[in-house]
């Protein structure tokens, strides 16, 4: 509850009302008497007071009709005895007592004040000061409901009488959509959570408690283990669910004082604050939490009426003060979770200081990636697809990124980062351009007219609101022929969000555009859903390929790719070929596409246009 005291009253709720509410008090019935022994005037003097009193009578008339519509609550006391004088409807209707339970009362006696003693200092103020008011003050309804009011109110003199005039409004519904926004803005919507905006200000707080006390505190980051999969089998609601379960627990493995956030996803953060002076100590002192949280999250979940196990990995980070932005401190986390996962996941890494090494080569990449796209340093490579012994059909595009001091980075190193940071949207409409762009050279060359170019296009790509239209609007500039355009896609485009995935490559199938699924069989997709892509091929993963003559299981997964893309009337292609000995086994299993070193490695556009020219290559 809020208290001030001014000498004058601010403009707001009280302006509305004080002026007709003086006219109201100073004559409350709104009556006007002429005493009978009224001394005979002058006709002149006579139509001058009926005049007068007429617009009188008209003004109170109008403040009375003000006093009782006005949609604020109105109280008028006397200033002296502090009895209630009148009230407006309003203010009956907001408090549910009727006119005659106020009038004649004290303030504190209506029963309508929690806080008696509270509303006797409030009347003793405004008798003192002549103003009060509060921004939230709590008034008890006659039903016995709470609702929170803003108070107001000022005393002014009327025909020699102080009068006190309160205004109340009702303003319960305006705090639950303030503390609506509140939770909007600070908390996670999914499990109630504080969100990232929130954990920022409290590992603020933490860090400067911490570099006045000299005591370690820690961040924790944590990702739940094979989360996606939970999702992808038994959909989101579930995965939801227990991500509420996950934050709940969590909450009650740490003190009152420490917090436990959500990013979003299944990722979870706690600050842990005040452990130790003693680094070593903290440290364990952060082992005993992480075994509690690890007791707590192993044990089953009951998620959709059935038992589910899961488990996390968790990264944490220990500092001191705030020698150190809360930006970095998150990225520390957050690379010692990834080390966790790699050792086996459902464990425990701290941040070292060659993780941060690790740390400024990622962002040294980045750095460089970005200016790679602006300064145009990737070139296209172009690796033959071959049917049956050596004929060219086509080529796949690979990108290469010619580094002006790395040299060649390879792109195992720059496409998951592109991934991530969302330049492979950029990168992707590059190649997209350029290769269709080769199309339409190759198109009046009698050696390529009849060639196909297949383009990788990733997840983060095909799941953008605007990639049809992208694709459309990059034919119809560079004026390529649909027909020789094939797009390659993964298996992950079958597990999430499968109706949108099918919807778009209709609408580019309708254009005469061909699909290849990619790295088939190494994925989670479903046959059910295979059955109803407009897919024209499917590619025979290299892992697979690579062992085919000494692993049986490869080479029976390679059988049954086969037998699968002839039953759906889908051509199927092999990569990763580099002996003879392969293309043979896989010749004589049905399979009559390559592409692999055995061919051709994947060569600038100069090298491959020339090794077009030998006939039957």
């Amino acid at each position: 509850m809020k208290f001030y005291v001014a000498a004058v009253p601010p403009q707001d709720i009280v302006d509305r009302s004080t002026l007709f509410t003086k006219q109201v008090m100073c004559n409350p019935k709104n009556t006007l008497q002429t005493s009978p022994s009224t001394p005979t005037q002058t006709p002149t003097s006579n139509a001058m007071s009926d005049l007068a009193l007429k617009a009188l009578r008209v003004s109170e008339s109008r403040y009375r009709r003000l006093f009782e519509s006005a949609r604020d609550g109105i109280l008028l006391l006397n200033a002296d005895t502090g009895q209630i004088e009148d009230v407006n409807p309003y203010l009956i209707e907001m408090l549910g007592y009727s006119h005659a339970e106020f009038l004649g009362k004290k303030l504190w006696e209506v029963g309508t004040f929690t806080d008696i003693d509270e509303s006797q200092k409030m009347f003793s103020k405004i008798q003192t000061e002549g103003y009060v008011r509060y921004d939230d003050l709590p008034l008890r309804t006659k039903a016995g409901i709470i609702i929170a009011a803003e108070f107001v109110s000022n005393s002014y003199d009327c025909e020699g009488t102080k009068v006190i005039q309160c205004n109340i409004r009702n303003i319960t519904e305006r705090k639950k959509t303030d503390e609506r926004i509140k939770e909007l803005a600070f908390f996670d919507q999914l499990t109630g959570l504080p969100n990232r905006l929130l954990l920022q200000d409290r590992l603020k707080q933490a860090m400067v408690a911490s570099s006045r006390s000299g005591i370690f505190c820690a961040l924790l980051f944590m990702d739940v283990d094979n989360f996606k999969n939970l999702n992808d089998t038994l959909g989101h609601d579930m995965g939801d669910a227990l991500l509420k379960q996950i934050g709940l627990r969590l909450t009650l493995c740490v003190r009152e004082g420490d917090t436990v956030a959500r990013l979003g996803g299944d990722e979870f953060v706690v600050v842990l604050a005040g452990l130790n002076t003693d680094k070593a100590e903290a440290a364990k002192g952060i082992k005993t939490v992480v075994r509690k949280m690890s007791v707590a999250l192993n044990q089953p979940y009951q998620v959709g009426g059935v038992l589910y196990n899961s488990t996390a990995s968790m990264g944490v980070t220990l500092f001191k003060g705030d020698l150190i932005n809360t930006d970095d401190l998150m990225k520390q986390a957050d690379l010692a979770m990834y080390k966790s996962k790699e050792a086996g996941r459902n464990t425990l890494r701290f941040f070292d200081p060659n993780m941060e090494l690790a740390v400024m080569k990622r962002a040294g990449m980045e750095n460089d990636l970005r200016r790679a796209i602006d300064e145009k340093q990737f070139v296209l490579h172009y690796q033959a697809q071959i049917a049956g012994e050596n004929h060219i059909t086509g080529a796949e595009v690979l990108l290469r990124w010619e580094h002006p001091q790395r040299g060649k980075v390879t792109p195992a190193e720059f496409i998951p980062l592109a991934e991530e940071t969302g330049l492979i949207l950029i990168l992707g409409k590059w190649v997209l351009e350029t290769a269709c762009t080769r199309l339409v050279v190759w198109a009046d060359r009698l050696e390529t007219a009849d060639l196909t170019i297949a383009v990788n296009v990733s997840a983060n790509q095909f799941r953008h609101p605007d990639f049809v239209d992208l694709v459309l609007n990059i034919l119809k500039k560079t004026g390529a022929n649909p027909r020789r355009l094939k797009l390659e896609l993964t298996e992950s485009l079958l597990i999430a969000d499968v109706e949108d995935t099918i919807e778009k490559m209709f609408a580019l199938k309708a254009k005469g555009i061909c699909f290849s699924l990619d790295d088939f069989g190494t994925g989670y997709s479903s046959l059910s859903y295979l059955k109803r892509l407009p897919l024209d091929q499917l590619k025979i993963d290299q892992s697979f390929v690579r062992d085919i003559l000494t692993d049986p299981n490869d080479a029976a997964i390679a059988r049954t790719i086969v037998a699968l893309g002839q039953s759906l009337g889908l051509g199927v292609i092999a990569e990763g070929v580099e002996t003879e000995a392969q293309r043979n086994f896989l010749a004589v299993s049905g399979c009559h596409a390559y592409q692999g070193y055995f061919f051709s490695r994947p060569l600038p556009v100069d090298g491959f246009e020339e090794m077009c020219k030998v006939p039957e290559y």
